[in-house]
C-alpha cells in the first residue's frame, strides 16, 4: 500500500517524520513532501498549484492521501478528484499538532475510518469518526463488504440498507449457513435468510449474477489472479489476456479478489493500473517467498534465470491464496500468451461479522 503525506509548516514536518516511525506505516510504502515536490516560489497562487497537480498525481498513483495541515486545503485539493465512492482512495487530514485524525473520504470502503483510528492510537491523537453507523456503533455493511473481500454490485442499496440499521429495523442477509464462519458474531439487526432467498432481501451474497430481488447485491472475490509480464508491457495488452484468461476459466473481473506476482513487479505500470481496474489490492513476493510455496507448478530455466524462481504467476497466486485460506487451491494453471502469464487460485470462502 503506498500513502503520500503532505505537510506545510515546520511543525507539520516534524509530526510527518513521527508518522514515518509508527508501526502502522512499517508495512507500507510512504512517501513525505513538504508543500509539493519541486515547487520553488512564495506566491499563494504558485503553491495552490502545486498542490492540486500533487493531489491529482497521488490519486492516480498512491493509495491513500494524508494532509497535515487545516482541513480546508485538503478539501479544496482533493474537490476535482473526487468521482466514486467505491473507487475514491482514503483522504486522511491531521493538525500539526498530531492532536486530531480526522478521515476526509472514503471513511468505509476505503477503509480511511480504520486507518485514522489506527493512526490515532498510535500518535496518541483522537480519531474524529463523522459517519453515522460508527457514531451509533452500528452494523456497517459497506465495512462489512470491504472486509470480507465483496464487490458491491448495487451502491445505491448501501444507504437504504443503512438507514435502516439506523432506524433500529431488522435486515434480511440471504448467504449459505455455512459459508458463515461464526454464526454467534451475527450482528442483532442482522437475520439470516437462505441462498437463493424466495422472497424480497435487504441484501444478498453470491458467487454469480443475482437478477432476484435485493436491496444491495454483494457479489463473492474468492479467486486470486496471479500474473507476469514482460517489462513495459501496455495495460491494453496485458488487460486482453486477462480478459480471454478469464473467459476460459469460465468467470469475470468481479470475481477477482487479489492480484499478485513477484516483487520485481512491484512497479510495473501495467500491472498497477490492472490492480485499479479490477479494484483489488497487489500483492508482491519475493522470489525466496515463491519458491519456498509447496506444489507442482510449470517450470521455466528462462523464468527463473532472470527472476530467481521458476514460475512466477502460478506461485504468486498460490502465495496470496495461502494467506487467506489454508484450503486454496490452483484451478486454472499458467496461461502464456503475448508475453503475459496468467495463473488462477481459488479460496475457501467464508463471511466473518468479526469486526
Amino acid at each position: 500500500m503506498k500513502i503520500s503525506v503532505i505537510a506545510f509548516t515546520i511543525n507539520g514536518m516534524k509530526l510527518s517524520q513521527r508518522l514515518g516511525e509508527i508501526s502502522y506505516f512499517k508495512n507500507h510504502e510512504i512517501g513525505f513532501y513538504s508543500k509539493c515536490s519541486g515547487y520553488d516560489g512564495n506566491d499563494a497562487e504558485s503553491v495552490r498549484e502545486c498542490i492540486f497537480d500533487w493531489t491529482k498525481e497521488q490519486f492516480e498513483t498512491a493509495d491513500a492521501v494524508i494532509f497535515i495541515g487545516a482541513t480546508g486545503i485538503a478539501v479544496r485539493a482533493v474537490a476535482p478528484c473526487i468521482k466514486d465512492k467505491l473507487k475514491d482512495i482514503p483522504v486522511l487530514v491531521i493538525d500539526e499538532k498530531g492532536l486530531y485524525v480526522i478521515p476526509l473520504l472514503a471513511g468505509h470502503v476505503g477503509g480511511a475510518n480504520e486507518m485514522a483510528e489506527r493512526i490515532a492510537g498510535e500518535l496518541g491523537a483522537q480519531a474524529v469518526i463523522t459517519t453515522a453507523t460508527d457514531l451509533n456503533h452500528s452494523f456497517a455493511v459497506d465495512v462489512f463488504a470491504g472486509r470480507n473481500h465483496l464487490l458491491i454490485t448495487k451502491k445505491d442499496g448501501i444507504k437504504e440498507v443503512s438507514s435502516k440499521i439506523l432506524r433500529g429495523e431488522r435486515i434480511t442477509l440471504s448467504v449459505k449457513n455455512e459459508e458463515i464462519r461464526d454464526c454467534s458474531r451475527i450482528p442483532d439487526l442482522v437475520e439470516i435468510s437462505d441462498y437463493p432467498p424466495e422472497n424480497p432481501v435487504d441484501v444478498v451474497i453470491s458467487e454469480e449474477e443475482f437478477s432476484g430481488n435485493a436491496t444491495l447485491v454483494l457479489r463473492k472475490r474468492n479467486y486470486v489472479l496471479g500474473i507476469g509480464c514482460r517489462k513495459n508491457k501496455s495495460f491494453d495488452g496485458v488487460l486482453k489476456v486477462v480478459k480471454d484468461a478469464l473467459k476460459e476459466a469460465i468467470l469475470e473481473p468481479g470475481d477477482i479478489g487479489i492480484l499478485a506476482s513477484i516483487d520485481l513487479k512491484k512497479e510495473e505500470k501495467a500491472l498497477k493500473e490492472l490492480a485499479d481496474y479490477l479494484r483489488v489490492p497487489f500483492q508482491t513476493y519475493s522470489a525466496e517467498e515463491l519458491e519456498r510455496i509447496g506444489g507442482v507448478f510449470s517450470s521455466s530455466e528462462y523464468v527463473k534465470k532472470v527472476t530467481g524462481t521458476d514460475n512466477v504467476c502460478e506461485r504468486a497466486a498460490m502465495a496470496a491464496g495461502l494467506e487467506r485460506s489454508p484450503e486454496a487451491k490452483l484451478v486454472f494453471d499458467k496461461y502464456a500468451r503475448d508475453g503475459v502469464t496468467v495463473a488462477l487460485v481459488k479460496t475457501d470462502w467464508k463471511i466473518d461479522f468479526d469486526e
